[in-house]
């Protein structure tokens, strides 16, 4: 035990093993790369293909929780933060095929005194495949956690048809065999959209504890009556959910998006700024579906396009001259209020600035700017961002919080 803890002590060379107060996001990667390395992760070069989160599964009980951010066999370490004696919990999933972690949380989807740790994986094979699969875990700290669900609820096979004539720009075909959203409830796991070729359609699984198991108790189409019986909360969530979804890009150094409904279906907006997402670096559509952010490359320009009202807004101009501009963070649950960083080491005094934009009068976002010191890290081609929900987040609507250095700790910002 006591050779244990050296071993993990080694790597936190700047910190004492009994100072947890001052583990920090950039600690964890510098160990996690040496553990990924161990257990013989060779896609995992250096600290940038590593996600690390946070999370909090008690008053006073936290964990760093260390993911591949590349695509690799799919693995994570848990780190205790409240006992940083204590070796990582490894947690291979073996039995799935090379892909990216893109989120984890702990989420009680069972309904017990007990909480899952919950792993989205995408698979992203270009052009030719795109999917992503929820798996839930049981006993996440316990040894060894077990799988205990999965479900593929987005698969989409594309491919490049022709090109117009006018543009040179690539017409897509797409064959979608899963495109749903999922949540939980009090045991419950709702699945809905496109389910094995079946649009508008509604899986349900129920929690079993003889049998430590999900059990489905519904499988069935979403009919007309129900949505007219139920019409404002349904047509509500399907409004809701459009969906960013990302597609192969044709340009280097370009993030291209289709906009979508829940059904997978492309939506209907104005032709420049659908060919404008073919290359949008900044791109974000807000939780409720209403608003979305993209870059106009040809307005050199980050713009805001209401879905709804059909009305564009430039919210920064001269997009050129920054060395990076952060993703968007919306608050939790709410599309009144977002925020980014811009970065600008020789035009702002601390290097960069916070962006907060906020509904007036559910009419039009107004800009207020922050020149605070936020940590970021800069690229081998020289593009400087920081990590959303790493680096900055809205802990709720009216507190934005920030790293203004290494070491992870977050300073606030009350908006008003």
């Amino acid at each position: 035990m006591f050779s244990k803890m050296l071993f993990f002590c080694a790597f936190l060379s700047l910190l004492s093993c009994t100072q947890q107060g001052k583990l920090s996001v950039s600690d964890i990667k510098e160990v996690a790369v040496k553990h990924f390395r161990e257990k013989g992760f060779h896609a995992i070069k250096d600290t940038n293909h590593i996600h690390v989160k946070r999370i909090q599964t008690g008053l006073e009980d936290e964990w760093f929780v260390a993911f591949n951010a590349v695509m690799s066999k799919p693995v994570l370490f848990l780190y205790h933060i409240t006992n940083p004696n204590e070796a990582p919990h490894y947690i291979p999933l073996s039995n799935k095929s090379e892909g990216i972690i893109e989120h984890v949380d702990f989420e009680n989807v069972t309904n017990d005194e007990d909480y899952e740790l919950v792993v989205e994986l995408h698979f992203d094979y270009g052009l030719a495949y795109q999917a992503r699969e929820i798996i839930i875990l049981r006993h996440p700290f316990g040894n060894p956690a077990y799988e205990i669900f999965s479900f593929p609820f987005e698969q989409v096979w594309e491919s490049i048809d022709s090109f117009d004539n006018r543009y040179g720009l690539p017409e897509h075909s797409k064959r979608i065999e899963n495109h749903s959203f999922y949540e939980f409830f009090e045991g419950y796991i709702l699945i809905r959209g496109t389910i094995n070729y079946r649009e508008n359609h509604l899986l349900e699984y129920k929690w079993n504890q003889s049998n430590e198991e999900f059990l489905l108790i519904l499988d069935e189409e979403l009919h007309e009556a129900e949505e007219e019986e139920n019409k404002g909360e349904i047509v509500h969530k399907v409004k809701g959910n459009k969906v960013l979804m990302e597609v192969n890009a044709h340009e280097e150094g370009c993030l291209a998006y289709l906009l979508e409904d829940a059904q997978g279906h492309v939506l209907d907006i104005p032709k420049e700024i659908h060919d404008e997402l073919l290359c949008s670096q900044v791109t974000s559509l807000s939780a409720d579906g209403r608003y979305l952010i993209y870059t106009n490359l040809k307005q050199n320009a980050i713009c805001l396009y209401d879905i709804e009202g059909k009305k564009n807004k430039l919210i920064l101009k001269d997009f050129d001259s920054y060395e990076g501009v952060s993703e968007i963070t919306w608050p939790p649950k709410n599309s009144s209020r977002f925020g980014f960083i811009s970065i600008n080491q020789e035009e702002f005094l601390e290097n960069t600035r916070i962006h907060i934009f906020s509904l007036r009068d559910a009419v039009e976002f107004y800009e207020q700017v922050y020149n605070k010191k936020v940590y970021y890290l800069c690229d081998v081609m020289g593009l400087c961002v920081p990590q959303k929900d790493y680096n900055y987040q809205f802990k709720t609507a009216n507190l934005f919080v920030y790293t203004p250095d290494s070491t992870g700790i977050f300073k606030g910002l009350k908006i008003e």
